[in-house]
């Protein structure tokens, strides 16, 4: 989610000094995976996504949709904090001690993925992996106590609902650009990535508008659908079928194939 902010802040940065620079780093694109990139735009579509995907019933979508008109509101009124605690106690409830609204409703933990009720054990494997010997070894981290960055985490809560959607618009007439989407996620869905990028003014807009999405699949004698592209110029928007907030996770062999031809420049169709 937040790769939705810092990918586009580095990638920037990167465009701006590069003329200058005694060393210039050859940035040719970036992918960002279901990130949180301009929360104003997106906010309005929660309520709706999760009525048409059976998790709010019609009076439950009404509250959700009042929250995230308040959440916007915020937003607006630069009062990211605020909005970053509301947004937290509808979906995630990680800053509070009580459940999340979320999780009262539908009794299910995983806004990951709407397919499953809790978060899979084995996305937490990495943690025995990260601390082993070898590993800090590989990584220069000695006798380093491991954390889940909790701290920095709080810091950046007044960032979260903050927007570098002007950062897209210089970055995507320079590079290219890839927004990818897995399909059952909830905390950054599919609609909500479309929202947004129908409201960044660059020169491929109004082609965009209009674009046909295309079918996707690995190789083309597949029945399995992989996915759908809309490609614009430098821009693509991927959404990956079966898979949630975490793509590399959910579908391997999609992301691969997904990331190697935004690379190498193949056509998806």
């Amino acid at each position: 989610s937040y790769a939705g902010k810092y990918v586009p802040a580095i990638s920037y940065y990167i465009h701006m000094k590069n003329p200058t620079a005694a060393m210039k780093i050859n940035l040719k694109g970036m992918a960002i995976g279901n990130g949180l990139t301009d929360p104003e735009t997106m906010m309005s579509e929660y309520a709706t996504f999760l009525y048409s995907v059976g998790l709010l019933d019609s009076n439950q979508r009404e509250f959700f949709q009042s929250m995230t008109d308040m959440i916007v509101a915020y937003i607006r009124d630069q009062q990211f904090l605020k909005a970053a605690l509301i947004f937290d106690s509808l979906l995630s409830g990680v800053l509070t001690n009580y459940p999340s609204y979320f999780y009262n409703i539908t009794g299910t933990r995983n806004f990951y993925n709407y397919a499953l009720s809790e978060v899979p054990t084995d996305l937490n494997y990495y943690r025995s992996f990260a601390t082993s010997p070898e590993v800090r070894r590989s990584i220069h981290v000695g006798n380093l106590i491991y954390n889940e960055g909790e701290e920095a985490r709080i810091h950046l809560l007044d960032d979260i609902m903050d927007t570098v959607k002007p950062l897209i618009s210089v970055l995507v007439e320079n590079y290219k650009v890839l927004f990818y989407n897995g399909q059952l996620d909830i905390i950054v869905a599919v609609p909500l990535t479309e929202a947004f990028l129908l409201t960044v003014p660059w020169s491929g807009q109004v082609m965009y508008r209009k674009a046909e999405r295309q079918i996707w699949k690995i190789d083309l004698n597949d029945t399995e659908v992989a996915g759908y592209v809309r490609q614009v110029k430098k821009l693509y928007q991927v959404m990956v079928r079966g898979a949630g907030h975490s793509v590399l996770y959910d579908q391997p062999a999609r992301a691969w194939d997904m990331i190697q031809r935004f690379i190498e420049n193949k056509s998806f169709s």
